[in-house]
């Protein structure tokens, strides 16, 4: 990965698009998609769309920070700059397919007017400040840190947005270990109060508030002295890193070997009966013998220290990482050692999973030695993903059932590095949701790959540590949750909407999942569908909302996978389901509409008395025709199925408003009218209600 820190000049010259077509686009909250849009580069794509995102012709106030790569294309991101200082969290981040296309536009960035701009310089010119210090000593007691620094805290003057512009504030970042963990607060710049905060510090469950924090009792850690400790344990990693071998950090080729609970115990003997307390003898016939890929040596000494994974001692207890004489861990449940390679197996081969879906490279995400303690949390019943500036880790604690015998709490974990991983600006919005919606997917997804996993309670997230008596778990199929709009999910909330009550998390992962189990049973590889998921991130910053990053998951399944859009139309519908998103079509162009037409031209409806012939494969596939109807004239369009097939029609306007839909019946000709001028958009879609078949072919006509 690059990283780019310089002005956009004024005087770097405008190159002209080829074959520009900006009307040819949708937004989506902060998310702007385009088609049919050559972009010479990502800074001509921001010229040309300066007025409609509301910056300066010039550019003068973005500077590209970061270029990224995923499997479709670059991603440029641009930091929003006010008086040499950064808007915290605004970004506009362009994409630029492979083709020179440009796919979309992820904007966060404030209109900054005159007035807005002289308020900023009587902030930054005329007003007291807080010094570094005091900001650290305001931050620290905010937290009440009581646990060690994982990392050296940090501060940087930002402007945070604000109701009547922007507020000059001291970014505090501290990060210490669990239970304290980490906040990003941001306090005002002049007197030090606070602006906002959130958690660095991502739990599998329980909600994490600065709030919380200040009603914590106990002795607070003097705050130099941690600081110190915290600096000379950084400079001894910086020294060991620098004089450690390259060869060190490369796949080893040497093998190990120990035992794994593949994905948990219950899933892998097929039975609710063990818990926490079960005879050990109970688990035996549930152990697998798993090959420990790539471990490092030194001398005679084995350690789970590989090309993807670092087992090692971060948070209390203070447990040391296990290792051995010959590269043989037989260890079992109980045994921090079977902590270390249960862990170590799942995360190692998770991630050469990833790489396998083209994530390498330039591409990857966490392609490196991830940080892991399997003993942390002070031993709480929990587990989390923590970051800071200069560093991420996992840790998991060992109340109840240990979090490191469940492959869903190591993989669901696993994902919140993934997210941070892809989008460091990961937060706001609904983000809290989706992440934890995500990494309960990210771990079904495997699950449901093993032997009993589509069998044995597949709709369990964590199904050894949840699910009994340490905690009730979460649920993949809550179909039931709807979405709305005026609501921002945060993690783990109680939400009750239309008199349903589930968590906010699956809200989120409900979709995600139902997408898959749909997807792979109609012979789709799971491969293919965590590839769509996890291109979809990339491009994005932060305060993203469900209906933004739906439309993004759609997106990309229609770009990796143009000839077959059963993944879009897949995803599409069960987003719909979930009120996540409407069921108004996009505007598709002819390459966007479905592909099993019987020719290319047969996509776009341009004159009376046109004929199509369609073939709709599956209950969730759908068919999109672009109609344009002329002024003063009446649409009539017939469908026609064959005998064994039912089907609905639908026709919505360019805005996506729905007109009108035909009368369901099984079998039956369809016929809708309009006189709305303009382009429209015939949907066929399978009738729910019908009692043919699931798939065939039919006839659409249209007639003015």
């Amino acid at each position: 990965m690059r990283h780019f820190a310089r002005p956009i000049l004024a005087s770097l010259i405008v190159l002209a698009y080829a074959g520009a077509a900006h009307a040819d686009s949708r937004s989506v909250d902060n998310l702007t998609l385009f088609s049919n849009t050559k972009a010479g580069s990502a800074e001509d794509a921001l010229r040309q769309n300066a007025a409609r995102f509301g910056l300066p012709a010039s550019l003068k106030n973005l500077e590209l920070v970061k270029v990224q790569e995923s499997l479709t294309g670059k991603h440029y991101h641009y930091q929003q700059m006010l008086r040499g200082l950064p808007v915290d969290r605004a970004v506009i981040i362009v994409s630029i397919g492979k083709g020179g296309q440009l796919q979309k536009i992820f904007n966060e960035t404030r209109h900054i007017s005159d007035e807005v701009d002289a308020k900023a310089v009587n902030q930054l010119y005329n007003q007291s400040h807080i010094s570094e210090e005091q900001a650290l000593d305001k931050g620290w007691n905010n937290m009440k840190v009581q646990h060690p620094l994982v990392d050296v805290p940090r501060t940087e003057l930002v402007w945070v947005p604000s109701k009547d512009g922007v507020q000059l504030a001291r970014k505090v970042s501290i990060e210490a270990q669990m239970p304290t963990g980490g906040f990003v607060q941001y306090l005002n710049a002049h007197d030090g109060s606070v602006i906002d905060s959130y958690s660095t510090s991502i739990p599998r469950k329980g909600e994490r508030s600065l709030a919380a924090r200040a009603t914590v009792g106990g002795p607070v850690l003097d705050r130099r002295s941690a600081m110190k400790a915290a600096s000379d344990t950084q400079a001894a990693r910086t020294s060991l890193r620098a004089s450690a071998p390259v060869a060190a950090l490369a796949p080893s080729g040497i093998n190990g070997s120990g035992y794994a609970f593949d994905p948990d115990p219950r899933t892998a003997l097929a039975t609710e009966a063990l818990t926490d307390t079960s005879a050990a003898s109970a688990f035996d016939a549930g152990y697998s013998n798993k090959s420990l890929r790539d471990l490092t040596v030194v001398g005679s000494n084995y350690t789970l220290t590989g090309p993807y994974v670092n087992i090692k001692n971060i948070e209390a207890p203070n447990t040391a990482p296990s290792t051995t004489t010959n590269g043989v861990w037989t260890a079992k449940r109980g045994s921090n050692a079977f902590d270390d390679t249960n862990v170590y197996f799942h995360l190692d081969q998770n991630q050469r999973y990833i790489q396998s879906l083209g994530f390498t490279g330039t591409k990857s995400i966490i392609n490196r030695p991830f940080d892991v303690d399997t003993d942390g949390l002070n031993g709480d019943d929990n587990s989390h993903y923590s970051y800071s500036g200069s560093t991420d880790y996992l840790a998991f604690g060992h109340g109840c059932v240990n979090d490191s015998e469940d492959a869903d709490v190591i993989l669901h974990e696993y994902g919140h590095g993934i997210h941070r991983n892809i989008n460091s600006g990961w937060s706001g919005g609904d983000t809290g949701a989706m992440g934890e919606g995500f990494g309960d997917y990210w771990a079904a997804s495997y699950s449901y790959s093993t032997p009993n996993g589509k069998t044995f309670h597949p709709e369990w997230a964590f199904s050894w540590d949840g699910h009994g008596a340490c905690w009730a778990g979460r649920m993949l199929n809550r179909t039931d949750a709807k979405y709305n709009s005026s609501k921002t999910y945060g993690a783990h909330q109680s939400v009750t909407e239309g008199g349903v009550s589930f968590s906010s998390d699956e809200l989120w992962s409900a979709p995600l999942y139902q997408s898959m189990v749909a997807l792979i049973a109609a012979g789709k590889p799971r491969g293919n569908i965590d590839q769509i998921i996890l291109e979809a991130h990339f491009g994005l910053g932060s305060n993203i909302k469900m209906p933004a990053m739906a439309t993004a998951i759609v997106n990309a399944a229609k770009t990796l996978y143009p000839a077959d859009l059963t993944y879009a139309n897949t995803f599409q519908a069960k987003f719909e389901a979930q009120n996540i998103l409407s069921s108004t079509p996009s505007g598709p162009s002819v390459a966007e509409t479905e592909s099993n037409n019987t020719t290319a031209t047969a996509q776009v409806i341009a004159t009376a008395g046109t004929t199509v012939n369609g073939t709709i494969s599956a209950n969730s596939d759908v068919d999109y025709y672009k109609v344009t109807l002329p002024a003063g004239k009446t649409l009539t369009l017939t469908l026609t199925p064959n005998a064994a097939s039912d089907y609905d029609l639908e026709l919505y306007n360019s805005a996506g408003t729905k007109l009108t839909s035909s009368t369901k019946g099984t079998g039956q000709v369809d016929t809708v009218t309009s006189t709305a001028s303009g382009v429209l958009y015939a949907k066929v879609i399978r009738y729910s209600g019908g009692t043919g078949s699931t798939n065939g072919k039919y006839t659409l006509s249209a007639g003015w």
